[in-house]
Formats: C-alpha cells, structure tokens, sequence
C-alpha cells in the first residue's frame, strides 16, 4: 500500500446529531481510517445554521450538546481528537486549536465534502485532490442546474459523487449540467452493526415526517420530498397484513401519530429515538427489518438512491422492503432487499419477506457485506480520486 493519506472529511454532524446524520459522517471518517489512513473530520455551517438541539427540538446558539456527542461517539471510533467544529455563530474553534486544523489543511491529500455543507473558504480547499458527494440526488442535481452559486460549488470539486446510482450516463431526465457524476454507495462500518438477535419486533424505519419547500420540477413534472402525503395510502395497511408487525419512528408527526397508533402502527417519536446514536442504532437492530416508502422525485425518475439507513438495516441482518428507485439495477432483490411499486405491491412486499424471515436475514446480511462495506466502497472511492 502507499503512504497512508492525510484526509479531510467535511461535514454536518454538531450542528445536527440525531442518529442517522451522525453514522453517515462516522461511517465516513472512521470507515477511511479504517484503511489505515489520518483522518480529521471538519465543520463549519458559516452563519446559516444554528446548531440544532435534540433535546430541545429546535436550533439554538448553543453548540454544546452536539459536540459532547459527536466526542463520544467519535472517540469510541478511535477518533477523539480528530474533529474541529468551526462556529461563526458562537465565535469559536471547537475540538482542535487554530495551528492544528491550519496544519491538517494545509497537509491534506483529500479533501472529502460529504453533502455539500461546508462553506467554499479558500484555506479548506487546499487539497491537491477535492471529492464532494451528493447524499440527496435529483433535489441536488436540479439545484445545481437552476442556481449558479451553486454550479460553481460543486464544479470546484475534481470529483463529484452521487448516491444516485443511475443517474451518470443520463440514463434518467435528470439534469446533468455537464458534470461527470460518479455513483457511490453508502459506506457503512460492519464492526459497528452487529447483527439483531432474534426475529425483531417489527419492519420499522427512522425519519422525518415532512419537509417542506425541497418539492422539485423536472421536465414539467412537480416531484414532491415529503413521505407524509404518501404514507396516506398505506394507512390501512396493518389492517390489511394483520400477522406483520408494522411500526415507525418519525420526527414532527404532531396529531398523525395517535391517528397511525390508531390505524395499527407502533409509533415512536423518531427526534427522541434519535438523539442517542446508541438508541437509534439498538432501534434498527431490535426492528424485524426495514418498511419504508420513498421520495417520488428518486421513485419516479428512478435514480436509483438507495438510504444509507436501509443499509444499515441490512448490515443488522435485517431484510428491507422498500419503494423502488432503480436500485435493482445494481444490487441483487428478492431476498434479503425487496422493493415494490407503490401502495398497491407493498403488502405483497412484505409477504415476500416473511416467507422465510432467516433466509431473508442472512440475505440482507450479504447484501451489507459485498455491497456497503466501508472498505471496500471507500477503497472505490479512493480509486475514483486516483489515489488508490
């Protein structure tokens, strides 16, 4: 092997560390060091973001339980140390002193900006190779199309990722804008996800109820980002499967949580769940797999993004039956991953999974193993930047 590189991993993790959020970026920085390389993780939301607090609920000017989490849960990666929290709204330089991040910026060979967050300061991109990855394809790909402050952003990288798989080579109507998009699968640390004991208790998934203004127009058609409105035609549906436990975990679902507790779903507050990366993760392990519907902007252009959470699911051996978005054109279905087409095929989905529930976990396990492990999506990922 060469040289172990210096990398910069760029990304969103004190200014909000709810459980998913927090993996993706660990999974990121510990995943790389992993491979045997010097890894610094990086934030700085400028003045755009007070920092979120997941006790409260809301943003504060205060970034101080943010950053006690990412501590603990970097430290317990072998990462302690190795974090700097820049915060314009605080006027301070968190985790590392100003000589030391300077130094790690000024020797970095990569610099990894995971989502796009970080602000285009001159003394970050110093790196002789800069990657950025597109953790929200179709939503960013338009972005990039219709904003020009944002074109110029992404087209200061030398590589630009997406985890919408079929999107490179224009197979889609999703606008390109000239830049030669690179696939990447969600890398996920296996150490870090021992597999459930059990059957589980029920498909379950994490997330938030509804986002608003993140709809998006492509090719005269409005997509919307919110799973709300699509949930609606499933409601009925515990009633319709009554032997398949069926739950979710879902932040800002106000008075459409008693009315799903109502409907037959194990409902859980998906902010309270997620406020301990522990707790989100023992949710996952704990669930009998994933059930989850997905955005119609990658549902109905299949871009084929697949959730770096429904990989971690499967790296739990927890089968996931999820909306499609193509990714069946990359990774094998039908046994431990089981897509379906709208509300009318998800019972049928489901079904599908509870023939042989142990098969379709240790499939889902495989999936996870040949498919999403950080060493060897990360080692792709370097080969990318030419520097593997």
């Amino acid at each position: 092997m060469k040289r172990p590189l210096r990398i910069l991993v760029a990304g969103f993790a004190v200014g909000f560390p709810l459980g998913g959020q927090l993996w993706m970026m660990a999974h990121f920085a510990s995943g790389l060091a992993r491979l045997g390389h010097h890894v610094v993780f990086l934030e700085d939301t400028s003045d755009w973001a007070y920092p979120f607090d997941p006790v409260l609920g809301y943003p504060v000017s205060d970034s101080s339980r943010g950053r006690a989490t990412v501590e603990r849960l970097f430290r317990r990666c072998g990462l302690a140390g190795r974090w700097a929290y820049v915060s314009e709204i605080e006027g301070r330089l968190y985790g590392m002193d100003r000589a030391t991040l300077d130094r790690h910026l000024s020797e970095a060979d990569l610099f990894l900006n995971v989502s796009g967050v970080l602000p285009p300061k001159e003394e970050y991109f110093q790196a002789p190779v800069k990657a950025i990855i597109d953790t929200d394809p179709v939503f960013t790909q338009v972005k990039v199309a219709t904003d020009p402050w944002t074109r110029e952003y992404y087209r200061s990288h030398d590589v630009c990722f997406t985890y919408g798989c079929n999107l490179p080579g224009g197979a889609t109507e999703v606008p390109l804008s000239g830049i030669d998009w690179k696939p990447l699968l969600p890398p996920v640390v296996m150490d870090d996800w021992p597999r459930g004991q059990g059957p589980g208790e029920a498909y379950t998934t994490i997330g938030t109820w509804e986002a608003k203004d993140r709809d998006v127009e492509v090719a005269g058609r409005k997509l919307s980002w919110r799973k709300n409105v699509k949930y609606e035609a499933i409601l009925d549906l515990p009633s319709r499967l009554p032997a398949v436990p069926l739950g979710m975990a879902m932040s800002g679902m106000g008075g459409d949580a008693r009315r799903y507790a109502a409907a037959g779903w194990a409902v859980r507050d998906g902010l309270e769940l997620s406020r301990d990366p522990d707790a989100y993760r023992d949710y996952i392990r704990g669930s009998r797999g994933e059930f989850t519907i997905a955005k119609d902007q990658n549902v109905v252009l299949k871009s084929g993004w697949f959730s770096d959470r429904t990989a971690t699911y499967l790296a739990a051996g927890r089968p996931a039956v999820v909306e499609d978005t193509g990714f069946g054109r990359y990774l094998p279905v039908g046994e431990g991953l089981f897509p379906f087409d709208g509300p009318e095929t998800a019972g049928e989905a489901l079904l599908a999974a509870e023939a042989d529930p142990v098969r379709a976990g240790q499939a889902a396990f495989e999936i996870a193993r040949e498919y999403f492990d950080s060493d060897k999506v990360l080692t792709g990922l370097l080969r990318a930047c030419g520097l593997a």
